[in-house]
């Protein structure tokens, strides 16, 4: 039995994720962004920031993740997805993702999920929706 078979509109899906240091030198060395925002502790307080400010595309990884993993089937594949951030996300913050399906279409094997990011004080600092394939 496949996704299609035991979904149902309203299933939750949950990861988290810490923003470490470690994550966001990672992220540094791979996507090649030195933005001093995300790199200088001193240059973001000195733009308003309390620290610095998380890559938004981590909420991307987190959301490839949610598909590829959480959904107990290896057997997905994404076609699209929009996040809208809200809030920024800072550096040791814990980030809560939580996806929804809001759609099932058997006949074309696609399912959406609509997602929500909430830090660790359940604010929220993105939403937005995937869909993917059931292949």
């Amino acid at each position: 039995m496949g996704l299609l078979d035991t979904a149902n509109i309203g299933d939750i899906f949950e990861r988290q994720l810490i923003i470490s240091e470690d994550l966001m030198k990672k992220f540094s060395n791979i996507s090649g962004d030195l933005n001093p925002l995300h790199t200088n502790e001193k240059f973001a307080k000195n733009k308003g920031f309390p620290g610095r400010v998380a890559y938004g595309n981590i909420l991307n990884l987190m959301l490839s993740a949610l598909v590829g993993m959480d959904l107990n089937n290896d057997s997905v594949m994404l076609l699209s997805q929009r996040i809208d951030y809200k809030k920024p996300v800072f550096l040791n913050d814990k980030i809560i993702a939580t996806g929804t399906i809001s759609v099932i279409s058997k006949a074309v094997r696609v399912v959406e999920l609509s997602i929500r990011f909430v830090n660790q004080e359940e604010v929220l600092v993105a939403k937005g929706s995937c869909s993917f394939k059931c292949i």
